[in-house]
């Protein structure tokens, strides 16, 4: 095959894949928009434009949740795709950076010591707030002991972000352990994460984090493509390998750290979104990027919806429904990477 059949092979599987994935994304949004107390109901959507009781349920309640759904799993799968890719570990996610353990910390540290939750000053919103600060502190912490210490290494990252995370980790269960039973059930419940949360405010700026986010990481793709073959392969080819890795692992534990602040912690979106594209359309990052953020955002949708089947009219915490749907996925992939097929 000469390169210029190569090239329009490639696009062409591209352009199935992205017109495949983007109907799947529709049709997940159509299900979780009609989906509600361990029902099914298709008609729901007709009241989008009508002023009945079914219309202002979709407008405050099941709009609100699919929108944080599809903008959420869209930062974790873009956040983990860069992740793994600058730290050149196929299991790098928020959680081997210890983001997410540094926001539960920051959620509990709200909920237990500030009394967030309590009529205290801070609120809901001081929740997210100290989530969010945790978070950038770890970063901070991580850069500072990779970059300083270790020169950037890939490995050195990594190992601050495991030792920082068993850290916060530490931590939590410290104030949970001496909190009263009623703060430390909130801040556990916290740790489940809740699409149920999500309002048109913090939407909104989970929107505009997810636009910067992408755009910013994105651009960045023909780097990281170069950095896919070595530190020093990259520098060949002009890339400031230490700059360019903390730009990028900034801006995706940005992203992270928003969603892991406004909704608890989701796991294995960022982890499992990457992977799925990467065995399916390619590994060049041009395409890992974007199709990232649309599997992450059809794995979200597709697990919130899950959440309303399994034990109505309860709703599972969607953390709790993305780790039981990402640990088969995970395995099914390794699996299906170590046959080479």
């Amino acid at each position: 095959m000469s390169y210029e059949e190569f090239r329009k092979s490639r696009a062409k599987k591209i352009t199935i894949w992205a017109v495949a994935s983007l109907v799947l994304l529709l049709v997940s949004v159509v299900l979780a928009l009609s989906s509600g107390n361990g029902k099914l109901n298709l008609v729901m959507i007709s009241h989008l434009f009508s002023d009945s009781k079914e219309s202002m349920i979709l407008y405050s309640i099941r709009i609100p949740r699919t929108l944080a759904a599809l903008l959420g799993g869209a930062l974790l799968g873009v956040s983990g795709c860069v992740m793994q890719g600058v730290l050149r570990n196929p299991l790098a996610s928020p959680y081997t950076v210890g983001v997410a353990q540094a926001a539960a910390f920051g959620a509990s540290f709200a909920i237990i010591i500030l009394g967030a939750l309590e009529g205290g000053s801070f609120g809901s919103l001081g929740v997210v707030g100290s989530a969010f600060i945790s978070s950038a502190i770890c970063m901070g912490a991580i850069l500072f002991i990779g970059t300083k210490l270790s020169g950037s290494e890939p490995s050195s990252l990594i190992l601050a972000g495991v030792a920082l995370g068993a850290l916060f980790s530490a931590m939590t269960m410290m104030l949970q352990f001496f909190a009263s039973d009623l703060n430390a059930a909130a801040a556990l419940f916290w740790t489940f994460g809740d699409l149920g949360k999500a309002t048109y405010q913090n939407l909104s700026i989970l929107f505009i984090s997810f636009a910067i986010s992408f755009v910013v990481l994105w651009r960045g793709h023909w780097k990281m493509d170069a950095l896919s073959f070595g530190d020093e392969g990259a520098r060949a080819k002009g890339v400031d390998v230490g700059k360019f890795r903390v730009i990028m692992l900034i801006v995706s534990t940005f992203g992270s750290a928003v969603v892991v602040s406004f909704f608890g912690i989701i796991g294995f979106v960022g982890l499992v979104a990457p992977h799925l594209v990467r065995l399916s359309i390619g590994q060049s990052y041009g395409v890992l990027v974007p199709f990232s953020a649309i599997f992450g955002a059809v794995l979200l949708v597709l697990a919130d919806t899950v959440s309303k089947f399994i034990i109505p009219p309860v709703i599972i915490p969607i953390g709790i429904v993305t780790s039981f749907m990402g640990v088969p996925i995970f395995i099914y992939l390794l699996a299906r990477k170590k046959n080479g097929s």
